[in-house]
């Protein structure tokens, strides 16, 4: 790192390059046309135990927020003129994220010793997906690197936009939920007992309603209850997570499950074939072959059967049959999909139909995911009244009870 000041378009300035010599630092502030006045390395302080980074598991990853706000800058600066190594120096500057920070500046070590920038990409896959590091080797190799990163840019923010939509239908039944378990935990470990000793004093028999009620306050006011049951969850959780990753049949049948819920299924539909088409739009438009688009493609998504379908796809266009035809044939893409690719087959503009249907299915996304919230507000409060109202009655079933007879 030096610190510099100087002069650019006749005004002062200060700040501070990153370089790894002082002749790279003083060619990446010329580039900028900024005039030297005085520059002087800042020596970095030896670190303590305490300045060590933990960036093993959850703690290295770099949410996905942070890598669009990186491609957003590094766009912006390479359509400015930057080389790309500049670039990256200027992004590294201004990154606040340590793990972001610490993935620039091992790429622009890695640039420094003469390693391309997709190789660079590469070896950070662990925060880059395949279609982000595709997009930045086709943008190299075909010369087109800053409109390559616009398109990412455009597909980043496009998969924000999805997974805020989808976040925003889960918000409010998940609160409700978590309000309602709240309330009702609250109940029977505060309110219950009170009215349990109440009605043992009365010597009276409870209704069944009431004492099924009782029966979980005591259960759940014992530890070890609770504990067992956190720890049956944690434990199925593990499992699952553990056959989803490494036994193929459970997960087939996993993301089969996935498609044939109830709304849900067309969620994961829409976004596949919106990101999908997105995407093979921008790599046709920059003359990728059709294999290796079908490639790219197969990994905007984790679920199998899509996986598998896009192969199958792959697999049979090398014996001539038309894209249409070959989508038509997977159940998985809805066959407006394969309809309207066969309009830009007939048309010859396969790019601009693509985006077509990429804006046709966010719409659609758009829409059911605003009608999914509009559907599940009620019912959720339905079941939320319904759970406490039942609760309250259950306790006050024995007074009732006791009333009727007295009056009688």
């Amino acid at each position: 790192m030096y610190a510099y000041a100087g002069i650019q378009r006749g005004k002062k300035i200060k700040g501070k390059v990153e370089a790894t010599s002082l002749a790279k630092a003083r060619a990446s502030l010329r580039q900028q046309r900024i005039r030297i006045n005085k520059i002087k390395e800042i020596k970095e302080k030896k670190k303590s135990a305490l300045d060590i980074q933990i960036t093993w598991g959850p703690f290295g990853n770099i949410p996905a927020k942070e890598i669009l706000m990186f491609t957003k800058k590094l766009s912006t600066m390479i359509r400015a003129g930057l080389p790309i190594l500049d670039s990256l120096i200027m992004v590294a500057g201004q990154t606040k994220n340590p793990n972001m920070k610490r993935v620039c500046n091992e790429m622009i070590s890695a640039l420094n010793d003469g390693r391309p920038l997709s190789q660079a990409f590469k070896e950070q896959g662990r925060h880059f997906d395949n279609v982000y590091l595709n997009m930045i080797e086709a943008g190299e190799v075909s010369g087109m690197l800053d409109k390559f990163i616009d398109k990412l840019v455009e597909i980043l923010e496009k998969q924000a936009k999805i997974r805020s939509g989808i976040k925003s239908a889960m918000f409010y039944p998940v609160t409700l939920i978590t309000v309602s378990v709240g309330i009702s935990i609250f109940m029977l470990t505060n309110v219950v007992p009170t009215f349990q000793e109440m009605y043992e004093g009365m010597g009276i028999e409870l209704p069944g309603p009431t004492q099924a009620i009782v029966d979980a306050s005591q259960w759940i006011s014992n530890p070890a209850n609770v504990g067992g049951v956190f720890g049956v969850i944690f434990a199925a959780l593990t499992l699952h997570r553990l056959l989803a990753k490494y036994v193929k049949p459970y997960r087939f049948g996993y993301h089969a499950l996935q498609l044939r819920l109830p709304l849900f299924g067309g969620i994961i539909m829409m976004a596949v074939v919106a990101r999908g088409s997105l995407l093979m739009a921008n790599l046709f438009a920059a003359g990728v072959s059709v294999l290796e688009t079908l490639s790219v493609a197969s990994s905007v998504t984790t679920n199998t059967l899509y996986v598998r379908a896009f192969g199958r796809v792959k697999r049979d266009v090398m014996s001539g049959t038309e894209l249409s035809v070959l989508f038509a044939r997977e159940k998985v893409f809805p066959i407006e999909f394969s309809q309207l690719i066969a309009v830009g087959e007939r048309t010859g503009n396969m790019e601009e139909m693509l985006n077509s249907i990429a804006n046709y299915y966010e719409e659609e996304f758009d829409a059911l995911v605003e009608g999914l919230s509009t559907v599940i507000e009620p019912i959720m409060i339905v079941f939320v009244g319904g759970l406490i109202g039942a609760m309250v009655v259950a306790l006050y079933l024995p007074i009732f009870s006791a009333g009727d007879l007295a009056g009688g």
